[in-house]
């Protein structure tokens, strides 16, 4: 066995693979096994190209792997070391990233002559790198399993839901469930973000809709919030699989495997789903609609992103060309996503059949991507959808509000477009429910109740169009959970009591550690 780690090569090939899952590790509840597959293949390339040079300048194996292994390792290094050298020296990116470099390149030069003029034991340095890589590698790997094990794969048993075949020579209109990631109430936008939008609500109220302008969700987290809203009940009453939920994976089988989706199948509609960057999609609605682009040649991923920023590439995002693709691209596929929703879900109403539509849209919900006209906001840092404290470990408050401003303006507008386009063009008039899942964040703590503001992250918007405008079961603080309650009630003959409404904050670490809030005033 020693002799197997004296002569082993393998050090510098762990050692590239060990960062991309550790930081796969770190985002699990957000990505899929399939999103590390490009970034783990350039990464091994470079590495086979390093230590292929290396040995074509000093003709031993061993050597070379020795110096590929130290390469690699401070390669991917490069990005954290760069970031504390900034902070604590007051530095701006650029320099830092220069300082470190200039460090980096003489730890090779000095790894380089010691291999080659001072150690003479190879076989045992070698040794020590190769165990070294290993533990690395069976560490992250650890920390993957026990995140599977307490949480279950990402992968959602997707089962079927046949739509029934209904004989009828009555129509029944589309129903639309468009989910607007982070929207808030008006009276919360006023006050804590200046921002009038009664504007939009005058307008979808002259178009119809019943805006409940006291609503809250039940909870503050995405899939909480769907899970609850789509199984007509609260989290703490259902089960996954029959069992009581645990972890995130059932929240994805919840989403999947709705209680909504089932009995409006029973009642002949399909479903259609739309792709974003996060898990709150039903990816095995009868139409999925992906416009993201496939393959190896495919536009850099937000995880690849921040996968360059971690390591030495983050130097080439100074040049304009590598700037664009490492950078921007993720940016530009979050808008292609909402722009592709808007364009498709004014579509729909041409098509033959009954439909349930679900689009979630991660907006206003931070990255801040659009201005009030629309354009692109440019940004400096790789792409994530981190908001609250997260957000604001690399923002100023201040700047979410503004950019939080800017966006839904530009949401207003397609919103509004998206509505007409459905009225004018369904032969039967739709059901249309607008409603965030969660209120924005700038007084959010992911981990402190305590540090939060729960007016401003449980108030939303949550406004409805009915065909017949009887809106006599709705009330002003509807929330969530008896939203599809009233719907079924009221169109399909349904006999849900409505549940009392409640809301309940949970940190991001321990999403099913409940504390139900029973204060939602403004200071």
């Amino acid at each position: 066995m020693i002799r197997f780690f004296e002569r082993g090569l393998f050090a510098p090939f762990l050692l590239s693979i060990q960062p991309i899952l550790h930081l796969f590790s770190i985002n699990l509840t957000e990505l899929n096994v399939s999103e590390i597959v490009r970034s783990s293949l350039i990464s091994l390339l470079l590495v086979s190209l390093v230590l292929g040079t290396m040995y074509l300048v000093l003709r031993d194996w061993r050597k070379a792997s020795l110096v590929a292994s130290l390469f690699i390792f401070l390669f991917f290094l490069f990005g954290d070391v760069s970031v504390w050298t900034s902070e604590a020296f007051g530095l701006g990116p650029a320099r830092a990233d220069v300082l470190v470099l200039a460090v980096v390149a003489g730890c090779m030069l000095t790894w380089i002559w010691l291999i080659t003029r001072r150690i003479k034991n190879i076989a045992a340095v070698n040794l020590y790198f190769n165990l070294l890589a290993v533990l690395f590698f069976i560490g992250s790997g650890i920390q993957i399993s026990r995140y599977i094990l307490e949480n279950g794969l990402a992968f959602p048993v997707r089962q079927s839901v046949q739509a029934a075949v209904i004989e009828s020579t009555e129509s029944r209109p589309d129903i639309y469930y468009i989910v607007l990631d982070g929207y808030g109430r008006q009276d919360i936008l006023q006050a804590l973000y200046e921002f009038d939008n009664s504007a939009f609500l005058e307008g979808l109220a002259d178009r119809g809709f019943y805006v409940a302008d006291e609503s809250s969700s039940n909870y503050i987290q995405t899939m909480l919030s769907l899970g609850s809203t789509f199984n007509l009940d609260y989290l703490q009453s259902l089960q996954a699989d029959g069992a009581k939920l645990e972890n995130r994976g059932n929240l994805i089988d919840l989403l999947e495997n709705n209680n909504v989706r089932a009995i409006l199948a029973q009642n002949g509609y399909q479903l259609i789903s739309f792709h974003n960057e996060y898990k709150a999609t039903i990816s095995s609605a009868e139409i999925y609609y992906n416009d993201s682009a496939r393959g190896i040649a495919s536009p850099v991923s937000a995880f690849e992103s921040i996968v360059v920023d971690h390591t030495m590439a983050r130097v080439l995002s100074y040049l304009p060309v590598f700037r664009r693709a490492l950078i921007e691209m993720p940016y530009d596929t979050h808008r292609d996503h909402i722009l592709f929703a808007f364009s498709r879900l004014q579509e729909v109403p041409a098509m033959d059949g009954s439909y349930f539509v679900y689009a979630h849209i991660i907006a206003p919900h931070p990255p801040f991507v659009f201005d009030e006209g629309g354009d692109v906001v440019p940004h400096d840092e790789p792409f994530t959808l981190n908001d609250a404290n997260y957000y604001m470990r690399e923002h100023s408050q201040k700047s979410y509000f503004a950019g939080y401003r800017r966006q839904i303006q530009y949401v207003n507008t397609r919103v509004l477009e998206t509505v007409d386009a459905i009225l004018a063009h369904s032969q039967t008039p739709p059901i249309i429910i607008l409603q965030g899942d969660h209120g924005p964040g700038a007084y959010l703590h992911w981990g402190s109740l305590e540090d939060t503001l729960p007016a401003e992250r449980f108030g939303i918007l949550n406004a409805y169009y009915f065909p017949d405008q009887d809106y006599s079961l709705l009330y002003p603080g509807i929330s969530p959970v008896n939203t599809f309650r009233v719907l079924l009630n009221q169109y399909f003959d349904g006999n849900y009591a409505l549940l009392p409404d409640r809301y309940y904050y949970s940190s991001w670490s321990f999403p099913f550690d409940f504390i139900e809030v029973t204060d939602l005033s403004l200071p």
